[in-house]
């Protein structure tokens, strides 16, 4: 498994935005990523912050997600919206 906790701020006034951008890619994910895990939940008490796990079977699969078109396309678009860099943390099975 390919893992990642990822840790992102979104600025003010943008959030709806986000989110709207955020949900369809996690519809596309499910439709078009068998096998993988890919959940973003609002940090409590922290309206603007972010955190996404995603797991993806194999390196192959989250390779494919990161060219696909889907992607691509809505990642320019949400990082505009962001407040500050994200922070990425890869995650190993145990």
């Amino acid at each position: 498994m390919i893992g990642q906790v990822i840790r992102l701020k979104v600025q003010a006034g943008k959030v709806e935005e986000f989110e709207a951008l955020v949900s369809q890619l996690m519809r596309d994910v499910v439709d078009h990523e068998p096998g993988a895990i890919y959940e973003v939940r609002r940090v409590r008490g922290q309206e603007r912050t972010y955190l996404y796990f995603i797991s993806f079977p194999d390196q192959a699969a989250f390779d494919r997600y990161m060219t696909a078109g889907y992607h691509t396309q809505m990642s320019p678009q949400a990082v505009a919206l962001l407040e500050g860099e994200p922070l990425f943390e890869e995650l190993d099975n145990f």
